[in-house]
């Protein structure tokens, strides 16, 4: 009888590219729940996503690279940038080095992503999000 496929969990010590595959379920669960009623917080904090990730909230700050990816993969596929709700707990803005559709603001990239049906896309494979990041 042939192997079981088996299917991988996540781990601390994942390379950039599974992260940010990681950060794309996060986030697409975070804006697609339908347990949120209309009036819910739009934005996640780095903390949170984080905390998410099964890490301190402290490490928020060192997943800029991997949003990083998120975002150019969306862009590459003509999504919403995805990276664009995650925001600092202070000011309540992403990071200076958030990537966001040209043309837009901060808050029209947010509202697209919100109003973007993410249920209708796929989940981009490592591979994929491994040449977003080589490209980077």
């Amino acid at each position: 009888m042939p192997g079981k496929a088996g299917i991988r969990a996540y781990a601390r010590g994942d390379r950039l590219y599974v992260q940010a595959q990681r950060i794309w379920l996060i986030l697409t669960g975070f804006v697609s729940s339908p347990l949120r009623e209309k009036g819910d917080r739009k934005t996640i904090t780095y903390g949170e996503l984080a905390e998410r990730m099964g890490y301190d909230p402290r490490a928020g700050h060192t997943l800029g690279r991997q949003l990083g990816i998120v975002g150019k993969c969306c862009l590459e596929n003509d999504l919403p940038a995805l990276n664009a709700i995650v925001v600092t707990a202070l000011e309540g803005a992403p990071g200076d080095e958030v990537v966001l559709k040209p043309g837009r603001k901060i808050k029209q990239e947010q509202r697209a992503v919100h109003e973007q049906d993410w249920y209708e896309v796929g989940v981009p494979s490592t591979g994929m999000l491994r040449r977003v990041w080589e490209g980077m």
